[in-house]
């Protein structure tokens, strides 16, 4: 038993858990299902056009979210047109009163489901492999009651 027990401790801690830290490669935005990675280049005032959207879910956590989420806006935040560009290019996101910077859209957003897939998928395992710790543990422990009375 004094052996299973730090062995069982030590294969939960390697279990993948779906809530950690970010490690997000860029700062990014969400818009209309697509994902726009947030530059440093500033965007003119005068070439801002009309309110598109804003943000609708904030978190620095990885993970899968629904709607106009971001990883580095809070939510309230303004999605502009830019004129002259379509907003299936690039966009405008507000940081400021009258400042603007510019989000290049890189492709759809995966959402929902993936998400809940993945984990189901980890939650699966993790229930898999403690109940299989936990028969392991309960076999030892019978060959060692049996070997002791005899």
């Amino acid at each position: 038993m004094k052996r299973v027990l730090p062995l069982f401790f030590a294969f939960i801690f390697l279990i993948p858990l779906s809530i950690a830290s970010a490690s997000w490669a860029y700062p990014f935005v969400v818009y209309s299902g697509h994902i726009y990675q947030v530059t440093e280049q500033a965007v003119q005032p005068e070439d801002v056009g009309q309110k598109i959207g804003k943000v609708t879910k904030y978190s620095d956590r990885e993970g899968t979210y629904r709607g106009n989420f971001s990883n580095s806006y809070p939510k309230g935040t303004g999605y502009y047109a830019i004129q002259g560009r379509s907003s299936q290019e690039a966009i405008a996101v507000r940081t400021g009163d009258n400042s603007y910077i510019l989000a290049i859209e890189q492709g759809t957003y995966s959402e929902g489901l993936e998400s809940q897939t993945h984990w189901w998928l980890y939650t699966g395992m993790g229930i898999v492999i403690v109940a299989c710790f936990a028969w392991a543990a309960r076999v030892m422990l019978k060959r060692r009651a049996r070997e002791g009375s005899k």
